[in-house]
């Protein structure tokens, strides 16, 4: 039995609850935040996560020390403000539990090689989840790339566009100081997912309209051209969307309004079959068989989360 303590119950903290309760052979045993309230509204740009927290039987602190002192933690998931993640990590694996860590995996690189330098000294695991790498639709498109089948990758676009951050009550995400902005906080989904397809770029090049909005190219030579956006200037009503465009030399991927769509240059359309769930289930579920010892395809390494944190910092810089 895998023993799960939560710090931070936001919008982010109650998605990393509900997906580790949904797991056998995992029983979270403590959550920890400042304000422990059961939250009930909204508090994303997106639907999953908004329900009531079912905190029955979970021992709830305020303090991170105190929590730790319980001493049968095996692993946390931390979803805190961005600026608190490298102390809080560190922290965590000093007391010998293996961390799951929200994404973006810090504000500064140095940070980022702290916290990799203190999962190396514990001998413990440290994962950042950058759900985007777990998503049933960017997962196919990953074995698309790497399979071969269509055949080189001529293009390749992606985006995200929703509405400024005023979901959090003490606005921590309005602040850049404290949650690096629209690169880390949002563009750097897919500034992660492009490292998870190709590797790491010889460029980045980027168009900043202004505070809330950038966009991307992404250099890999070879006449691939590989761009990216993200928005915060949509209306409220317009909600989330994240969408790509892959352009094979034999196929075109198109991921747009939650569905994804193949179309062959020789045959018709298509809509492949996808993993049931979401990211945020697959990152978890993945987490976990890492600390069951199971023998898993390596997804993500805490110096691939570093490396997308280099390449949105570029991009401000």
């Amino acid at each position: 039995m895998i023993n799960v303590g939560i710090i931070g119950l936001g919008f982010m903290g109650g998605v990393h609850l509900r997906n580790w309760q949904a797991l056998d052979g995992v029983r979270v045993v403590a959550v920890c935040d400042a304000n422990p309230i059961v939250r009930t509204a909204k508090q994303g740009n997106i639907e999953a996560g908004s329900d009531v927290l079912d905190l029955e039987g979970i021992a709830i602190y305020t303090d991170v020390a105190d929590m730790l002192a319980r001493g049968d933690l095996d692993a946390v998931s931390i979803a805190l403000p961005t600026h608190l993640h490298r102390a809080v990590s560190i922290q965590c694996l000093e007391a010998g539990v293996h961390v799951l860590c929200e994404k973006p995996m810090a504000l500064s690189v140095a940070d980022c090689d702290a916290m990799i330098d203190a999962a190396r000294a514990a001998g413990k695991q440290l994962m950042v989840a950058q759900c985007i790498r777990f998503w049933p639709a960017y997962a196919w498109a990953k074995a698309a790339v790497g399979g071969g089948e269509y055949g080189k990758v001529l293009s390749a676009d992606f985006s995200r566009l929703t509405y400024a951050p005023a979901w959090d009550g003490d606005s921590w995400l309005s602040d850049s100081s404290k949650s690096g902005g629209i690169a880390l906080d949002l563009h750097i989904h897919d500034l992660d997912f492009i490292q998870h397809l190709f590797g790491v770029p010889q460029e980045v090049r980027s168009d900043r309209v202004d505070s809330r909005h950038v966009h991307t190219l992404v250099d890999y030579g070879g006449g691939c051209v590989v761009s990216a956006t993200a928005s915060w200037l949509m209306p409220e009503p317009f909600g989330f969307e994240m969408s790509y465009s892959i352009v094979f030399e034999k196929a075109a991927a198109v991921f747009k309004d939650n569905e994804l769509k193949v179309y062959p240059a020789e045959d018709e359309p298509f809509v492949p079959d996808l993993a049931e769930g979401d990211g945020y289930q697959g990152e978890i579920e993945y987490f976990a068989r890492l600390l069951s010892g199971a023998n898993v395809e390596e997804i993500i390494t805490p110096e691939q989360a570093r490396e997308s944190v280099r390449m949105a910092l570029e991009i401000i810089q």
